[in-house]
Parts: C-alpha cells; structure tokens; sequence
C-alpha cells in the first residue's frame, strides 16, 4: 500500500512541472510594442471616451524613433488622440520623470507597465490623459 502512495505521489509531482516554469520574464516594460488607445480624459470640455481596443493603434519601433498611429474612429468625439500617420519621437528621462516627445509635443510618462501606458498633455485645465492597452 505504501508502495502505491509513493507511486502516485511521484506522478503528481512531475505532471505537475512544466517546461515554462524557467522562462525568464520581462521585468522591463517598453514603449517598443503596439498599443490601443482605450481611453481619452481630461482637457478643457472635461473629455472622457474610451474606445473599442484595437480602434486606434499606436505602433511604436525604436529604430528608427517612429510612431506609426492608425485612427479609425469615425464616432463623433472632441479628442481621439494624433490622426494617422507617421511621427518621429523621442523619450527624455529625467531623475523626477520621463517625457515621451512626439514631434512637437510633450506627453509625460505617469504609468508604463507591460500591459498599460497612460500619457499626460499636462496643461494645467487644456491637457488630455491617454490610456493606452496591449
């Protein structure tokens, strides 16, 4: 009887391991990925929209520094972030902060993790908030 548990117990332990167990994660989050804009706040007109994932895209590639943005909504808001194109950009770290520069424009970084990016215009009452998704 002993024999049996010791048995079966073996066979649960190495069905239980998998082969991703080792593999490594990414601590590092990076803008160098496609994101959807899901979600518009803030400016003037107190703007909130969030839009269906995919709708409006963000592809950044670090070489070169460009950001490719395809805007397809066609619903009727005050703000749905750039028109489609392409833009160059550029990230400033600071020691209180970091800055993502597309163009002309200054989007401070408030949240970068691997699922979730969420820029501020930061102008004062004039400023929108993306919220950006994988």
């Amino acid at each position: 009887m002993k024999i049996s548990f010791y048995i079966l117990a073996i066979m649960f332990l190495t069905l239980s391991c998998n082969a991703d167990d080792d593999a490594q994660q990414d601590p590092e989050p990076t803008l160098n990925a496609t994101w959807s804009l899901v979600n518009v706040s803030g400016g003037f007109a107190g703007v909130n929209d969030d839009f269906e994932s995919g709708l409006i895209t963000w592809n950044f590639n670090t070489v070169p520094s460009q950001i490719t943005i395809t805007n397809t909504n066609t619903t009727e808001v005050i703000h749905s972030g750039y028109p489609s194109g392409t833009y160059n950009y550029e990230v400033i770290i600071t020691t209180n902060d970091s800055t993502l520069v597309i163009e002309d424009r200054d989007l401070r970084i408030i949240s970068l993790t691997t699922n979730q990016l969420i820029l501020d215009e930061g102008m004062v009452s004039d400023g929108f908030l993306y919220t950006l998704n994988r």
